[in-house]
């Protein structure tokens, strides 16, 4: 589908990531950029962001999928 699709988890070690899976997660993903953010883990930093940080990391019309339920039902587009 030609989907570029970038990685962010504070809790993983990049250089393992890197390693294992042969990807690099992203430090700290740009604002503004994605046209879907997934949260697919539940971690504390994701559920401080809130919905709103969350949807930063997102173009306007950005789709959020909640994998986790760490955001409230209405803030997100849909779950699983």
């Amino acid at each position: 589908y030609n989907a570029q699709v970038d990685v962010h988890d504070p809790w993983v070690n990049a250089a393992e990531a890197e390693h294992e899976y042969g990807l690099v997660p992203l430090a700290e993903p740009p604002t503004g950029a994605y046209d879907a953010v997934i949260v697919a883990v539940g971690h504390k930093q994701f559920v401080a962001l809130g919905a709103d940080g969350v949807r930063a990391y997102g173009k306007p019309a950005c789709v959020v999928y909640d994998v986790k339920y760490v955001l409230p039902r209405e803030a997100v587009d849909g779950r699983l």
